[in-house]
């Protein structure tokens, strides 16, 4: 039977900020970073319950800019621009906020990992050497990462979106613990690596995909050269359809009313 949400907003912001600041400050054993979006994506979802979807993706943008500060602390960025990211990843919890207010509660958490890679795909076209990616939280543990020869250096970014909204499945809904996503969640996360370690072949490293992005790239491998960063790409082309579908289906509805 579903409780009240078990655990308050504020709870959630402040672990979600710690999670994942932590998960930026020790990049040596980064794995904090598979859960600590999760605390936010909670956030999100139970914004749908309030009169107003502001309040909660406002503390959603104050815990990631905080997060984003701890991950350049010691980098020369510029603040506005950390600011300026902080907000456009909100915008992945803005869209599902969205998207599920129009479509209906059937709408998949994946929305907002799709949201979320489709913006840092529009960062790495803008300017791929300044931003900040969730892959950045595996740089040092590239024999974690050896199969994004295959998906890119932001594959990394989606494994990370996938194991955050399974934690979230797991333990962070108003039901009981979910012991199937608790396992599929340490599945998402071993399997990866375990593969990873089995797998013959030189990662894709983030100077790489800077290096393709901002010249012809002639010096990487020819694989890489004719794909790029596939998974971003293709999710900037479905949220693209989402937003679509979702703007048609509410300007039905309202001319029902």
């Amino acid at each position: 039977m579903a409780k009240k949400n078990r655990i308050p907003t504020l709870a959630l912001l402040t672990a979600g900020t710690i999670l994942f600041s932590l998960a930026w400050l020790m990049p040596s054993f980064p794995l904090l970073a598979f859960i600590g979006l999760s605390p936010f994506i909670a956030i999100a979802v139970n914004n749908r319950k309030e009169k107003s979807m502001w309040t909660s993706l406002e503390l959603i943008l104050l815990g990631l800019t905080i997060s984003l500060f701890m991950a350049t602390l010691f980098n020369k960025i510029e603040p506005a621009y950390l600011i300026g990211q902080a907000i456009v990843f909100t915008l992945a919890f803005l869209g599902y906020t969205f998207v599920r207010k129009n479509l209906g509660p059937g709408v998949s958490l994946i929305t907002i990992a799709l949201f979320w890679l489709a913006i840092e795909y529009l960062l790495l076209k803008w300017n791929p050497a300044s931003s900040i990616y969730l892959a950045d939280t595996l740089q040092l543990k590239e024999e974690w990462v050896s199969w994004n020869s295959q998906t890119g250096y932001l594959g990394a970014s989606l494994w990370i979106l996938i194991t955050n909204i399974l934690i979230f499945k797991a333990v962070l809904t108003e039901h009981k613990t979910n012991w199937l996503f608790v396992a599929l969640f340490a599945l998402s996360v071993t399997i990866p690596m375990i593969y990873s370690y089995l797998l013959d072949a030189d990662s894709i490293t983030r100077d790489q995909m800077v290096l393709l992005y901002q010249s012809n790239g002639q010096d990487l491998s020819e694989s890489y050269n004719a794909n790029g960063e596939l998974i971003p790409r293709t999710s900037a082309w479905i949220s693209v359809l989402i937003l679509l579908f979702t703007f048609v289906k509410r300007k039905i509805n309202r001319k029902r009313k």
